[in-house]
């Protein structure tokens, strides 16, 4: 019933686990060397929450939590996670079709006997399932680091920031599909996708210089499910969820309907 979802597992096992190791890797140095770097994490912690450092570099939301471990933790890993989901969201959805054709086993692709819209949202699930990965690695590494280190963290918050993450990722993954969907060659489903998720992540962080009043940030989806907003709502912000997930929903029934409906010439 879902071989393709099952070859595609298997076969994606190796770029699947890429971004969980960076985040065990990274945010684990840090969280292991805490008690040594202290004073210096700390200081960095400060200078990020200027107003100038804030508009270049985006709010991440850190201001409830204070200078503390967790603010500390939350400062590194939130900064790796948004290089990580942009670059996950953007190169691995927008080439799901495209190395078929670059392959050219396009013909084998839609031999199979499941509806064209079955077959791409079996590979997309593939990316979601993989990435969930990537908020367990969050939750473990967070609660393992603050023993070690012998500090304090909410595990509520991590677990809501984490699901977080997996929200942005499944609706940049989808924008991005929706691109290899319209365009099946690589460089143009990349340079597409590529426009979208960097403008996306160029709206929430430089957007702030220039619009002081932050409204162009409302426009990108990394602007949504910060540690800020979970802190004030003490949850996931239903609102801002509502918005990611409409995205994301939007841009997935658009590629499944492109990719179902278009012409092949095999």
């Amino acid at each position: 019933m879902v071989n393709v979802y099952l070859k595609n597992m298997k076969k994606s096992w190796f770029v699947g686990l890429i971004g969980p190791a960076v985040v065990l890797m990274f945010v684990g140095l840090i969280g292991f060397g805490y008690p040594m770097m202290k004073d210096i994490i700390l200081e960095r912690l400060e200078q990020m929450q200027n107003p100038i450092m804030t508009a270049i570099l985006g709010d991440l939301g850190l201001e409830g939590l204070g200078f503390t471990f967790e603010a500390a933790m939350f400062m590194y890993a939130g900064g790796t996670l948004n290089i990580l989901v942009l670059f996950i969201s953007l190169f691995i959805p927008a080439r799901l079709l495209s190395t078929e054709v670059d392959k050219k086993t396009i013909d084998v692709m839609l031999s199979f006997p499941i509806p064209r819209w079955r077959y791409l949202a079996e590979k997309f699930a593939v990316y979601l399932t993989y990435n969930i990965l990537l908020p367990i690695s969050i939750v473990s590494i967070f609660v393992f680091s603050s023993i070690v280190a012998g500090e304090t963290i909410s595990v509520t918050l991590v677990v809501n920031y984490s699901i977080g993450i997996w929200l942005q990722l499944f609706a940049l993954g989808a924008i991005s599909l929706l691109c290899g969907a319209i365009f099946l060659d690589s460089s143009k489903a990349l340079t597409a996708a590529g426009v979208i998720v960097f403008f996306q992540y160029f709206l929430d962080s430089i957007g702030g210089l220039l619009d002081p009043s932050g409204i162009l940030q409302y426009f990108s989806l990394f602007h949504y499910m910060r540690i800020g907003s979970i802190l004030d709502a003490n949850m996931l912000p239903l609102g801002e969820v509502l918005i990611v997930l409409s995205v994301g929903i939007a841009a997935l029934i658009s590629a499944l309907t492109v990719f179902h409906k278009r012409e092949f010439a095999i």
